[in-house]
């Protein structure tokens, strides 16, 4: 049932427009109502919102269900989305990009675009849970639990790598430089939000834990650090974007590809993962598809499961890659492997400035808690009480095992680097 703040949100022409897309022109909208599309009011970067219909097409009466996207509810996320451009962006790979990828691959695994308004900044698109889809990661604090397992992984893999084969051999820069020429996460806008957040964030939480777990180790503190300087960004955005050396390579990128923004299709009776579709393109990018498998690979699993299973994940998406271009895919497997372990300080950034969110107390919301104000400034800006970091470090097992981890491996990676910057010279 709709409150009255939530059908203001959708206006009857909206619905009625959508309806025609969906049912033809001759389709005469009845009724209609407006609910939460999601847990909470908002998403981080949007608010989604989900619009049944009941319609007339012919003699017939039918009723069916779309999902809109409208800016952000709390201030802090319009000021973010402002910032990054998201909806101007997200709706040029939605009108532009995708249906040339639907042209090449009918069945491609995205959610449908019904409409679009950049001038307003909504977008009407596919309900996926009337075709039997669902989210099994709402939010940060379900990254808690392993909710997804090997098979559920294995799906997104082969999902990732059904998208991106799609795009093979078009350069997507040269066509649409409008939407491509600047990374919309590191680059809009000189990256000041980025470059803040990830400053502050590990100057925040991972640096005291550093100091308090590593005290005189010189080297690892080094490595902290060096995530927090201006180079460790450097290098991130220049990862970030396209392979001038191998061309081949380069594919359009979903850009936020971690679990949220996949839904499952389930077996009905195992619960074993079928399929999966992507949703939300907001920082969609021209690059080698393995920075969506370094994102999502980095976001979703804990240290502890990347140890154990990164490679066989990387053989799944390298294996349904290969099936789906019989051109090739412009690598060998050693040197996407390499290039893979190259690219890890991407990675870094992930688990050491978006992961620690998932264990601090009151960090993100719990449940069907709404997204506050404080908690989005606390997570841009990284308004965090060092003191309280570390106490939080010291009683909970789990953030203490995970962060122990990662700054392990932020000193691996450093190391790395440095032995390539050396060799480059």
């Amino acid at each position: 049932m709709s409150t009255p703040s939530e059908i203001t949100l959708v206006t009857f022409e909206e619905a009625a427009a959508v309806a025609k897309i969906m049912h033809g022109s001759d389709a005469e909208l009845l009724d209609y109502a407006v609910e939460k599309g999601t847990a909470t009011v908002q998403g981080f970067l949007s608010n989604i919102l989900r619009v049944s219909v009941r319609v007339k097409v012919g003699q017939q009466e039918v009723e069916s269900k779309f999902i809109v996207k409208r800016q952000p509810v709390l201030e802090a996320q319009q000021k973010m989305t402002e910032e990054f451009g998201v909806f101007e962006h997200e709706i040029g790979v939605l009108e532009q990009c995708l249906p040339l990828l639907l042209a090449r691959r009918p069945d491609l695994p995205v959610v449908r675009c019904y409409l679009a308004d950049a001038t307003r900044s909504v977008i009407y698109m596919e309900d996926l849970r009337e075709s039997g889809f669902t989210s099994l990661v709402r939010n940060l604090v379900d990254l808690k639990d392993t909710v997804l397992q090997m098979p559920h992984l294995e799906v997104a893999m082969r999902t990732l790598a059904a998208f991106h084969a799609a795009s093979v051999g078009v350069d997507w820069l040269q066509r649409f430089p409008h939407i491509f020429t600047e990374d919309i996460f590191f680059e809009k806008n000189d990256g000041a939000v980025m470059r803040n957040c990830i400053e502050q964030g590990v100057r925040s939480i991972l640096l005291p834990i550093a100091r308090h777990h590593f005290q005189n180790d010189a080297a690892t503190l080094d490595a902290i650090e060096w995530i927090a300087s201006n180079d460790f960004y450097r290098t991130v955005t220049a990862i970030c974007k396209h392979d001038i050396t191998n061309a081949a390579v380069n594919v359009l990128c979903h850009g936020d590809s971690w679990a949220n923004n996949m839904m499952f299709k389930l077996d009905p009776e195992s619960g074993d993962p079928l399929q999966v579709k992507l949703i939300d393109f907001q920082i969609s990018r021209y690059a080698p598809g393995n920075r969506d498998l370094v994102y999502c690979i980095y976001m979703v699993c804990t240290a502890e499961f990347r140890k154990r299973h990164e490679k066989e994940l990387l053989q799944t998406y390298w294996q349904a890659l290969s099936d789906a271009c019989p051109e090739g895919p412009g690598q060998t497997w050693d040197e996407f492997y390499a290039d893979y372990d190259r690219i890890r300080p991407f990675g870094l950034m992930v688990a050491a400035t978006m992961r620690p969110a998932i264990f601090i107390e009151g960090a993100v919301p719990v449940g069907e808690e709404e997204l506050t104000e404080e908690q989005i400034t606390n997570m841009v800006e990284g308004r965090y009480d060092q003191e309280d970091i570390v106490r939080q470090f010291e009683n909970n097992p789990t953030f203490h095992k995970e962060m122990v981890q990662v700054i392990e491996e932020a000193a691996q990676i450093y190391r790395d680097h440095k032995q390539r910057h050396l060799k480059s010279e």
